[in-house]
């Protein structure tokens, strides 16, 4: 049975923020990933597509409308192999044991903390982590590889996550349509230009929102730009480019 959480960012294990680089694609949430250790090119497909299924049927049930003016971009940002420890088949005694009580638990043990699904002996177990841009949420969807279902899907609110390949390759599109000092250096130096980007993520003021924000450096040949350096919001799709800096000129000798 599928069971799908909400909860606070803290009470993820860090171990499934891990970042997998993707490759472009247009439906649903963007992106197919790459190969990770122990997953074949066709297992993370069928992965990340099982996933996407379970979003949206979870986004379904919860009657969520469909409106235009919703931002609906989505991307998968990482799959990974979870490596479960099988414990041994419990024996008669575990199984006919009643369930701790509550006041049976540890100290300081957060009540909604998630226990690992289980999976069939020999089988494996992918973690598809999706970001929402909508509402700043990462989506943690559990999906037995054999079979393609989703065992367990969970949902934190304002996490720092992993950025994809897609997003980034959004941030240049952004800025060179929106900045006129990229536009006047693409203009002048072409295809000679590579470019280097850094991601960041930070609030803003009152806003509760994770911003997602990817700073570009041009390179020419093998020198770097100081200017433009343009910074792309992509919560926000706001594209700055700070003034070049300017040197105090040597006085002149009188």
């Amino acid at each position: 049975m599928l069971s799908t959480r909400c909860l606070p960012w803290r009470r993820i294990r860090p171990l499934v923020v891990a970042a997998a680089f993707l490759a472009p694609a247009s439906v649903g949430a963007q992106g197919t990933p790459a190969p990770r250790a122990g997953l074949s090119p066709q297992q993370v497909q069928g992965a990340v597509r099982s996933a996407r299924e379970a979003i949206e049927q979870s986004r379904k049930k919860d009657d969520e409308p469909e409106r235009r003016d919703v931002d609906r971009r989505q991307y998968v940002v990482g799959v990974e192999v979870v490596d479960l420890k099988q414990p041994p088949a419990p024996g008669p005694a575990e199984a006919s044991a009643s369930p701790p009580r509550d006041a049976d638990r540890e100290e300081g043990e957060a009540e909604a903390r998630p226990s690992a699904p289980a999976a069939p002996r020999g089988g494996i177990l992918a973690l598809v982590t999706t970001y929402r841009y909508r509402d700043d949420v990462t989506i943690f969807a559990t999906v037995d590889v054999a079979t393609g279902k989703v065992v367990r899907m969970e949902e934190a609110a304002h996490l720092r996550s992993a950025l994809s390949d897609e997003e980034y390759e959004d941030a240049q599109a952004l800025a060179r349509e929106r900045s006129d000092p990229v536009k006047a250096l693409f203009e002048k130096f072409g295809n000679k230009l590579s470019v280097y980007p850094q991601f960041s993520q930070f609030t803003v003021g009152d806003d509760p929102r994770i911003h997602r924000v990817v700073y570009l450096t041009y390179r020419v040949g093998t020198k770097d730009l100081s200017y433009p350096r343009p910074r792309i919001d992509l919560t926000t799709r706001e594209v700055t480019t700070a003034a070049p800096e300017e040197f105090p000129q040597p006085r002149k000798p009188r």
